[in-house]
């Protein structure tokens, strides 16, 4: 086992919402917004770095304090741009990918994550969740990777580049990959949330 690394968690919230009448940041479960689960979902991390482009003075006054804000004004350019700016202040760390939309995810998942990338291989630099046969979000990325986001066309292209780097985590929860990018989709979300927090309520 490798000495720990520091792990700086990224919220990418840059991206616009055309589909949806509120910045994907802002959408509601319950009294949180996507943006305040996902930061205290990795609050036990220390502090966030919250990507923001599309809607960023909208979305400002609501970033949790905790947290520190980077603009990315590149944000048209896709995702890849916002992961950029943030790389730009992860020098010497790992770091975990985090897309705002993800808002079923629960802190235990991201700590199962974080034991699995403590815990990894000397051979392993990369870990990433899977349910079933569907891989997921978060992604924690060791420091070694870093160079290689800024030769890319896109992250994905980075992540699965060498397949013995990875280390797959099975875990047992859809929210790794249960998104939300139209009202439809954000509906569905807030009906899986509400009903996660009656069973919650009911087995107390």
């Amino acid at each position: 086992m490798r000495k720990p690394e520091k792990i700086i968690p990224i919220i990418l919230a840059a991206g616009s919402s055309p589909n949806l009448p509120f910045p994907k940041a802002l959408a509601l479960f319950g009294r949180q917004t996507a943006l305040q689960i996902a930061v205290k979902n990795c609050s036990f991390l220390g502090e966030s770095l919250v990507v923001l482009g599309a809607n960023a003075k909208r979305i400002l006054p609501a970033v949790p304090k905790s947290s520190q804000v980077i603009i990315n004004r590149h944000w048209p350019q896709g995702q890849l741009s916002s992961l950029l700016a943030a790389l730009r202040k992860v020098k010497d760390a790992a770091f975990l990918i985090y897309p705002v939309d993800h808002a079923l995810l629960k802190q235990s998942t991201v700590m199962q994550l974080v034991r699995a990338f403590r815990s990894r291989s000397a051979a392993q630099e990369i870990v990433m969740p899977r349910h079933k046969s569907t891989y997921g979000h978060p992604v924690i990325v060791s420091a070694a990777v870093r160079p290689e986001f800024f030769k890319a066309h896109t992250a994905r292209e980075v992540i699965y580049r060498h397949p013995d780097r990875l280390r797959i985590l099975e875990v047992n929860t859809t929210s790794i990959f249960d998104d939300f990018n139209s009202l439809e989709s954000y509906n569905r979300c807030v009906h899986n949330f509400r009903r996660r927090v009656r069973a919650a309520a009911v087995s107390l």
